[in-house]
């Protein structure tokens, strides 16, 4: 089992319906891939600006193609992965892609996540300087927010 976890910049801050467009896309495409794993998204109002953080699990191959299309969609920039290798087994079985429409009350008890999107974490996250990702998006793992 291999898992990914990346963040992301949003091109242009997304509504409700563009939102249910890519989490219904990327649970078809995980369903048929045996691909698991949680979609976070924040919008930063203040700056006009959104952001996601995504962690995949699965057969590698499978995550690293699904990583790949991530890379070339033009709806996000900046691109950035914090964490990927072998995983002993599944952090969100059940979850095809969970969802989470985060903000920053959200973020703020992770040290180094509470300002997600601004430049000085990017330039944290290029550097390398972020870790504990997979704490973070397993505190969302709840049946709260779990595929219907």
């Amino acid at each position: 089992m291999y898992h990914l976890i990346y963040v992301s910049q949003a091109a242009r801050p997304m509504n409700d319906e563009e939102l249910a467009a890519i989490l219904k896309k990327s649970r078809d495409y995980n369903t048929k891939d045996s691909i698991t794993g949680l979609l976070i998204y924040k919008f930063t109002p203040s700056e006009n600006r959104a952001n996601f953080m995504q962690l995949l699990e699965g057969p590698e191959d499978k995550v690293l193609a699904a990583f790949a299309r991530i890379e070339a969609d033009s709806r996000h920039h900046t691109k950035i992965v914090l964490e990927q290798g072998e995983i002993s087994g599944r952090n969100f079985p059940d979850w095809s892609m969970g969802f989470r429409n985060a903000d920053a009350s959200d973020l703020e008890k992770f040290e180094g996540y509470s300002d997600l999107g601004s430049p000085e974490f990017w330039a944290r996250a290029e550097h390398g300087e972020l870790s504990d990702a997979l704490e973070i998006m397993m505190s969302f793992y709840s049946d709260e927010f779990a595929d219907d």
